[in-house]
Protein backbone atom coordinates (compact mmCIF):
# COMPACT_ATOMS: atom_id res chain seq x y z
CA UNK A 1 0.00 0.00 0.00
CA UNK A 2 1.08 3.62 -0.84
CA UNK A 3 2.48 5.15 2.39
CA UNK A 4 0.17 8.49 1.92
CA UNK A 5 -2.50 6.25 1.93
CA UNK A 6 -1.76 4.55 4.73
CA UNK A 7 -0.66 7.96 6.81
CA UNK A 8 -3.94 10.06 5.44
CA UNK A 9 -6.51 7.00 6.76
CA UNK A 10 -4.39 7.27 9.90
CA UNK A 11 -4.40 10.88 10.47
CA UNK A 12 -8.48 10.88 9.55
CA UNK A 13 -8.86 7.73 12.18
CA UNK A 14 -6.65 9.84 14.76
CA UNK A 15 -9.49 13.02 14.08
CA UNK A 16 -12.78 10.22 14.27
CA UNK A 17 -11.13 8.46 17.34
CA UNK A 18 -10.10 12.06 19.14
CA UNK A 19 -13.85 13.43 19.27
CA UNK A 20 -15.62 10.11 19.55
CA UNK A 21 -13.54 9.72 22.75
CA UNK A 22 -15.04 13.36 23.50
CA UNK A 23 -18.52 12.45 22.81
CA UNK A 24 -18.30 10.33 26.17
CA UNK A 25 -17.12 12.65 28.60
CA UNK A 26 -19.39 16.06 27.47
CA UNK A 27 -22.70 15.22 29.92
CA UNK A 28 -20.01 14.02 32.62
CA UNK A 29 -17.87 16.96 32.63
CA UNK A 30 -21.32 19.27 32.30
CA UNK A 31 -23.12 17.34 35.02
CA UNK A 32 -22.89 19.70 37.78
CA UNK A 33 -24.67 22.41 35.59
CA UNK A 34 -26.99 20.23 34.30
CA UNK A 35 -28.39 18.42 37.76
CA UNK A 36 -28.63 22.17 39.44
CA UNK A 37 -31.10 22.91 36.18
CA UNK A 38 -32.72 19.82 35.48
CA UNK A 39 -32.58 19.68 39.29
CA UNK A 40 -31.02 15.97 38.98
CA UNK A 41 -28.22 15.27 41.60
CA UNK A 42 -24.90 15.30 39.23
CA UNK A 43 -23.81 12.01 40.93
CA UNK A 44 -26.36 10.31 38.04
CA UNK A 45 -23.52 10.87 36.00
CA UNK A 46 -22.18 7.23 36.67
CA UNK A 47 -25.67 6.53 35.43
CA UNK A 48 -25.26 7.91 32.58
CA UNK A 49 -21.81 6.05 32.24
CA UNK A 50 -23.21 3.05 33.15
CA UNK A 51 -26.73 3.30 30.36
CA UNK A 52 -23.37 4.18 27.81
CA UNK A 53 -21.05 1.27 28.64
CA UNK A 54 -23.85 -1.11 28.34
CA UNK A 55 -25.14 0.09 24.52
CA UNK A 56 -21.26 0.30 24.44
CA UNK A 57 -21.28 -3.46 24.67
CA UNK A 58 -24.19 -4.28 21.96
CA UNK A 59 -22.29 -1.92 19.57
CA UNK A 60 -19.34 -3.58 19.93
CA UNK A 61 -20.39 -7.03 18.87
CA UNK A 62 -23.09 -5.68 16.07
CA UNK A 63 -20.38 -3.79 14.23
CA UNK A 64 -18.95 -6.48 12.05
CA UNK A 65 -21.91 -7.21 9.26
CA UNK A 66 -21.82 -2.93 8.74
CA UNK A 67 -18.18 -3.28 8.77
CA UNK A 68 -18.31 -6.10 5.31
CA UNK A 69 -21.30 -4.03 3.91
CA UNK A 70 -20.12 -0.69 3.84
CA UNK A 71 -16.45 -0.50 5.28
CA UNK A 72 -14.73 0.86 7.88
CA UNK A 73 -14.52 4.02 6.95
CA UNK A 74 -17.97 4.81 6.11
CA UNK A 75 -18.62 2.96 9.66
CA UNK A 76 -16.23 5.63 11.62
CA UNK A 77 -18.44 8.14 10.40
CA UNK A 78 -21.66 7.08 11.21
CA UNK A 79 -20.19 6.07 14.48
CA UNK A 80 -19.00 9.42 15.01
CA UNK A 81 -22.45 11.44 13.79
CA UNK A 82 -24.13 8.95 16.03
CA UNK A 83 -22.56 10.04 18.96
CA UNK A 84 -22.70 13.70 18.40
CA UNK A 85 -26.45 13.25 17.89
CA UNK A 86 -26.63 11.24 20.84
CA UNK A 87 -25.66 15.19 22.69
CA UNK A 88 -27.73 17.02 20.47
CA UNK A 89 -30.92 15.18 21.40
CA UNK A 90 -30.00 15.76 25.29
CA UNK A 91 -30.21 19.60 24.07
CA UNK A 92 -33.91 20.90 24.27
CA UNK A 93 -35.17 18.39 26.43
CA UNK A 94 -34.65 17.19 30.17
CA UNK A 95 -33.25 14.27 32.05
CA UNK A 96 -35.00 11.66 29.96
CA UNK A 97 -33.48 12.47 26.18
CA UNK A 98 -30.01 13.46 28.07
CA UNK A 99 -30.03 9.65 29.02
CA UNK A 100 -31.45 8.38 25.82
CA UNK A 101 -28.31 9.71 24.27
CA UNK A 102 -26.25 8.14 25.98
CA UNK A 103 -27.13 4.53 24.48
CA UNK A 104 -26.31 6.62 20.93
CA UNK A 105 -22.99 8.20 22.06
CA UNK A 106 -22.43 4.60 23.98
CA UNK A 107 -23.08 2.92 20.42
CA UNK A 108 -21.02 5.87 18.62
CA UNK A 109 -18.04 5.66 21.20
CA UNK A 110 -17.20 2.53 21.04
CA UNK A 111 -18.05 1.41 17.37
CA UNK A 112 -15.46 4.06 16.35
CA UNK A 113 -12.84 1.92 17.39
CA UNK A 114 -13.37 -1.71 15.67
CA UNK A 115 -14.05 0.57 12.48
CA UNK A 116 -10.68 2.28 12.54
CA UNK A 117 -9.03 -0.82 13.23
CA UNK A 118 -10.73 -2.44 9.92
CA UNK A 119 -9.70 0.53 7.79
CA UNK A 120 -6.01 0.55 9.08
CA UNK A 121 -5.21 -3.18 9.07
CA UNK A 122 -6.56 -3.05 5.13
CA UNK A 123 -4.14 -0.01 4.21
CA UNK A 124 -1.13 0.24 6.76
CA UNK A 125 1.72 -2.53 6.02
CA UNK A 126 2.16 -5.11 8.60
CA UNK A 127 5.29 -3.94 9.88
CA UNK A 128 4.09 -0.23 10.56
CA UNK A 129 0.97 -0.96 12.26
CA UNK A 130 2.10 -0.82 15.88
CA UNK A 131 3.34 2.38 15.63
CA UNK A 132 0.27 3.38 13.22
CA UNK A 133 -2.52 1.81 15.41
CA UNK A 134 -0.56 3.44 18.62
CA UNK A 135 -0.53 7.81 17.05
CA UNK A 136 -4.10 6.18 15.86
CA UNK A 137 -4.86 5.64 19.80
CA UNK A 138 -3.39 8.74 21.31
CA UNK A 139 -6.75 9.80 19.99
CA UNK A 140 -8.35 8.68 23.76
CA UNK A 141 -6.07 11.12 25.73
CA UNK A 142 -6.71 13.79 23.05
CA UNK A 143 -10.31 13.70 23.49
CA UNK A 144 -10.20 12.94 26.78
CA UNK A 145 -8.23 16.55 26.83
CA UNK A 146 -10.49 18.17 24.83
CA UNK A 147 -13.37 17.35 26.87
CA UNK A 148 -12.08 19.42 30.09
CA UNK A 149 -11.35 22.48 27.40
CA UNK A 150 -14.23 22.50 25.31
CA UNK A 151 -17.32 21.53 27.00
CA UNK A 152 -17.37 24.37 29.43
CA UNK A 153 -16.08 26.47 26.69
CA UNK A 154 -18.96 25.35 25.05
CA UNK A 155 -20.84 26.19 28.39
CA UNK A 156 -19.71 29.11 29.29
CA UNK A 157 -20.75 30.79 26.17
CA UNK A 158 -24.05 29.18 25.28
CA UNK A 159 -25.42 27.13 28.74
CA UNK A 160 -25.24 23.52 28.94
CA UNK A 161 -27.75 22.93 26.44
CA UNK A 162 -26.01 25.26 24.09
CA UNK A 163 -22.59 23.24 24.61
CA UNK A 164 -24.48 19.57 24.04
CA UNK A 165 -25.78 21.09 20.40
CA UNK A 166 -22.73 22.51 19.43
CA UNK A 167 -20.91 19.20 20.43
CA UNK A 168 -23.05 17.29 18.60
CA UNK A 169 -22.81 19.60 15.30
CA UNK A 170 -19.28 19.54 15.68
CA UNK A 171 -18.96 16.01 14.74
CA UNK A 172 -21.50 15.69 12.52
CA UNK A 173 -19.47 18.31 10.92
CA UNK A 174 -16.08 16.33 11.94
CA UNK A 175 -18.25 13.00 10.10
CA UNK A 176 -18.83 14.73 6.53
CA UNK A 177 -15.29 16.51 6.21
CA UNK A 178 -14.04 13.07 6.23
CA UNK A 179 -15.85 12.15 3.21
CA UNK A 180 -13.31 12.93 0.73
CA UNK A 181 -11.14 10.04 1.38
CA UNK A 182 -14.19 7.40 1.87
CA UNK A 183 -13.50 5.65 -1.54
CA UNK A 184 -10.43 4.95 -1.25
CA UNK A 185 -9.83 3.33 2.43
CA UNK A 186 -13.36 1.12 2.20
CA UNK A 187 -12.52 -0.42 -1.50
CA UNK A 188 -13.06 -3.39 0.33
CA UNK A 189 -16.80 -2.93 1.32
CA UNK A 190 -19.32 -5.49 -0.23
CA UNK A 191 -22.42 -3.93 -0.66
CA UNK A 192 -24.27 -7.15 -1.50
CA UNK A 193 -23.14 -8.45 2.50
CA UNK A 194 -26.00 -9.36 4.59
CA UNK A 195 -26.87 -7.35 7.86
CA UNK A 196 -26.95 -10.25 9.74
CA UNK A 197 -27.51 -11.22 13.70
CA UNK A 198 -26.06 -14.71 13.48
CA UNK A 199 -22.95 -12.00 13.42
CA UNK A 200 -23.03 -11.92 17.02
CA UNK A 201 -22.23 -15.03 17.98
CA UNK A 202 -19.10 -15.58 15.09
CA UNK A 203 -17.41 -12.34 16.69
CA UNK A 204 -17.62 -13.54 20.11
CA UNK A 205 -16.27 -16.76 19.36
CA UNK A 206 -13.64 -15.56 16.86
CA UNK A 207 -11.73 -13.52 19.74
CA UNK A 208 -11.65 -16.91 22.23
CA UNK A 209 -10.67 -19.13 19.41
CA UNK A 210 -6.48 -20.14 20.09
CA UNK A 211 -4.73 -17.77 18.35
CA UNK A 212 -6.99 -14.41 20.47
CA UNK A 213 -7.78 -16.17 23.58
CA UNK A 214 -4.84 -14.66 25.53
CA UNK A 215 -5.11 -11.49 23.76
CA UNK A 216 -8.24 -11.38 24.63
CA UNK A 217 -8.09 -11.95 28.07
CA UNK A 218 -5.13 -9.71 28.84
CA UNK A 219 -7.26 -6.62 27.55
CA UNK A 220 -9.79 -7.51 29.77
CA UNK A 221 -7.56 -7.28 32.72
CA UNK A 222 -5.18 -4.25 31.46
CA UNK A 223 -8.15 -2.17 30.58
CA UNK A 224 -9.54 -3.35 33.97
CA UNK A 225 -6.53 -2.36 36.06
CA UNK A 226 -6.66 1.42 34.01
CA UNK A 227 -10.17 1.85 35.36
CA UNK A 228 -8.92 1.19 38.50
CA UNK A 229 -5.43 2.60 38.70
CA UNK A 230 -8.03 5.96 36.93
CA UNK A 231 -10.56 5.73 39.75
CA UNK A 232 -8.61 4.99 42.70
CA UNK A 233 -5.23 6.76 42.39
CA UNK A 234 -6.63 9.94 43.37
CA UNK A 235 -8.09 9.13 46.33
CA UNK A 236 -5.79 6.85 47.28
CA UNK A 237 -3.55 10.21 47.87
CA UNK A 238 -6.07 12.01 49.39
CA UNK A 239 -7.59 8.83 51.49
CA UNK A 240 -4.27 7.34 52.69
CA UNK A 241 -1.64 10.11 52.01
CA UNK A 242 -3.50 12.56 53.38
CA UNK A 243 -3.29 15.29 50.17
CA UNK A 244 -5.54 17.70 49.71
CA UNK A 245 -7.94 16.80 46.43
CA UNK A 246 -6.47 19.35 44.29
CA UNK A 247 -2.81 18.25 44.94
CA UNK A 248 -3.62 15.27 44.01
CA UNK A 249 -5.60 15.61 40.97
CA UNK A 250 -2.60 18.13 39.67
CA UNK A 251 -0.28 14.77 40.06
CA UNK A 252 -2.36 12.51 38.47
CA UNK A 253 -3.18 14.76 36.12
CA UNK A 254 0.40 15.38 35.33
CA UNK A 255 1.97 12.01 34.92
CA UNK A 256 -1.64 11.07 32.96
CA UNK A 257 0.55 13.26 30.32
CA UNK A 258 2.84 10.80 29.44
CA UNK A 259 0.04 8.28 28.37
CA UNK A 260 0.36 10.12 25.21
CA UNK A 261 3.78 9.63 24.18
CA UNK A 262 4.31 6.61 25.59
CA UNK A 263 1.55 4.75 22.96
CA UNK A 264 3.78 6.21 20.41
CA UNK A 265 6.92 4.49 22.16
CA UNK A 266 5.16 1.10 22.45
CA UNK A 267 3.81 1.16 19.33
CA UNK A 268 7.18 2.09 17.65
CA UNK A 269 9.40 -0.60 19.22
CA UNK A 270 6.57 -3.07 19.35
CA UNK A 271 6.99 -5.32 15.83
CA UNK A 272 10.13 -3.43 15.04
CA UNK A 273 12.64 -3.96 17.74
CA UNK A 274 10.95 -6.30 20.11
CA UNK A 275 7.84 -8.94 19.60
CA UNK A 276 4.66 -7.45 20.27
CA UNK A 277 3.66 -9.44 22.59
CA UNK A 278 6.63 -9.53 24.51
CA UNK A 279 5.98 -5.68 24.81
CA UNK A 280 2.62 -6.28 26.33
CA UNK A 281 3.97 -8.74 28.64
CA UNK A 282 6.59 -6.26 29.49
CA UNK A 283 3.34 -3.73 29.85
CA UNK A 284 1.99 -6.37 32.67
CA UNK A 285 5.36 -6.50 34.52
CA UNK A 286 5.43 -2.84 34.73
CA UNK A 287 1.47 -2.33 35.76
CA UNK A 288 2.55 -4.73 38.49
CA UNK A 289 5.24 -3.09 39.43
CA UNK A 290 3.33 0.64 39.48
CA UNK A 291 0.56 -1.13 41.49
CA UNK A 292 3.30 -2.68 44.14
CA UNK A 293 5.06 0.87 44.51
CA UNK A 294 1.35 2.35 45.15
CA UNK A 295 1.11 -0.26 47.46
CA UNK A 296 4.76 0.62 49.36
CA UNK A 297 4.53 4.46 49.84
CA UNK A 298 4.80 5.75 53.04
CA UNK A 299 2.79 7.62 54.77
CA UNK A 300 3.04 11.33 53.77
CA UNK A 301 5.67 10.67 50.66
CA UNK A 302 6.95 13.26 49.12
CA UNK A 303 5.51 14.51 45.54
CA UNK A 304 8.51 13.09 43.93
CA UNK A 305 8.34 9.73 44.97
CA UNK A 306 4.57 9.93 44.32
CA UNK A 307 4.43 11.06 40.46
CA UNK A 308 7.15 8.52 40.11
CA UNK A 309 4.99 5.97 40.38
CA UNK A 310 1.85 7.32 39.39
CA UNK A 311 4.22 8.11 36.20
CA UNK A 312 5.46 4.57 36.35
CA UNK A 313 1.43 3.15 36.05
CA UNK A 314 0.54 5.60 33.03
CA UNK A 315 3.25 4.69 30.82
CA UNK A 316 2.13 0.86 31.46
CA UNK A 317 -1.25 0.44 31.82
CA UNK A 318 -2.69 3.83 30.34
CA UNK A 319 -0.07 3.78 27.28
CA UNK A 320 -0.92 0.00 26.19
CA UNK A 321 -4.18 0.63 23.59
CA UNK A 322 -2.53 0.82 20.21
CA UNK A 323 -0.21 -2.12 20.61
CA UNK A 324 -2.94 -4.38 21.55
CA UNK A 325 -5.77 -3.49 19.01
CA UNK A 326 -2.65 -3.86 16.27
CA UNK A 327 -1.95 -7.24 17.83
CA UNK A 328 -5.46 -8.01 17.85
CA UNK A 329 -5.94 -7.13 13.99
CA UNK A 330 -2.30 -8.97 12.97
CA UNK A 331 -4.01 -12.69 15.20
CA UNK A 332 -7.86 -11.66 12.90
CA UNK A 333 -8.78 -13.57 10.18
CA UNK A 334 -8.13 -12.00 7.09
CA UNK A 335 -10.37 -9.53 6.76
CA UNK A 336 -11.98 -9.39 10.30
CA UNK A 337 -9.93 -6.88 12.07
CA UNK A 338 -12.75 -4.55 12.85
CA UNK A 339 -15.09 -7.58 14.41
CA UNK A 340 -12.08 -9.16 16.04
CA UNK A 341 -11.83 -5.53 17.48
CA UNK A 342 -15.26 -5.33 18.33
CA UNK A 343 -15.36 -8.84 20.14
CA UNK A 344 -12.50 -8.15 21.94
CA UNK A 345 -13.98 -4.79 23.11
CA UNK A 346 -17.49 -6.47 24.26
CA UNK A 347 -15.04 -8.24 26.77
CA UNK A 348 -13.28 -5.69 27.77
CA UNK A 349 -16.51 -3.56 28.69
CA UNK A 350 -17.07 -6.55 31.59
CA UNK A 351 -13.50 -6.11 32.79
CA UNK A 352 -13.75 -2.53 33.02
CA UNK A 353 -17.29 -3.05 35.25
CA UNK A 354 -15.95 -6.05 37.04
CA UNK A 355 -12.66 -5.16 38.38
CA UNK A 356 -12.90 -1.52 39.65
CA UNK A 357 -15.72 -2.43 41.93
CA UNK A 358 -14.04 -5.40 43.06
CA UNK A 359 -10.93 -3.34 44.09
CA UNK A 360 -13.72 -1.34 45.59
CA UNK A 361 -14.56 -3.64 47.89
CA UNK A 362 -11.32 -4.84 48.45
CA UNK A 363 -10.01 -1.74 49.75
CA UNK A 364 -12.90 -1.24 52.24
CA UNK A 365 -12.69 -4.78 53.52
CA UNK A 366 -8.54 -4.99 53.80
CA UNK A 367 -7.73 -1.11 52.69
CA UNK A 368 -5.85 0.52 49.40
CA UNK A 369 -2.17 -0.83 50.37
CA UNK A 370 -3.12 -4.62 50.22
CA UNK A 371 -5.47 -3.70 47.46
CA UNK A 372 -2.70 -2.22 45.16
CA UNK A 373 -0.59 -5.26 45.98
CA UNK A 374 -2.89 -7.86 45.26
CA UNK A 375 -4.13 -6.11 42.04
CA UNK A 376 -0.51 -6.49 40.60
CA UNK A 377 -1.14 -10.33 40.15
CA UNK A 378 -3.44 -10.03 37.40
CA UNK A 379 -1.18 -8.42 35.14
CA UNK A 380 1.66 -10.48 36.34
CA UNK A 381 -0.36 -13.32 35.12
CA UNK A 382 -1.14 -11.93 32.01
CA UNK A 383 2.90 -10.68 31.46
CA UNK A 384 3.37 -14.70 31.91
CA UNK A 385 0.83 -16.22 29.94
CA UNK A 386 1.83 -13.53 26.98
CA UNK A 387 5.39 -14.54 27.07
CA UNK A 388 4.84 -18.22 26.99
CA UNK A 389 2.89 -17.65 23.75
CA UNK A 390 4.16 -18.61 20.32
CA UNK A 391 4.18 -16.37 17.59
Amino acid sequence: MHLSLALTATLAMLVQQTFATYTRGVVPVLAPAIGADLGVDPSHAGTYAALASAAAMAGSVAVAAPLRRWGGFRVAQVALALAGAGLAIGAPGGAGPVAFGALLVGVGSVVSTPASSHVLARVVPTAQQPLYFSIKQTGVPLGAALTGLLAPAFAEAAGWRGALLLSGLLCGALAVALQPWRARCDADRDPSAPLRIAAFGETLRMVWAPALAPLTAMAVVYVGLQIVHMTFAVVYLVEVQGRSLAAAGALFSLATLIAIPGRIFWGWLGGRIVPTRIVLSGIGIGTAAAFGALAALPRGAGEGVILVALLLGSATVMAFHGLMLAEVARLAPPGRAGPATGGVLFFVQIGQIVLPALFGLSASLVGYRMSWAAFALPALIMAGWLASRRG
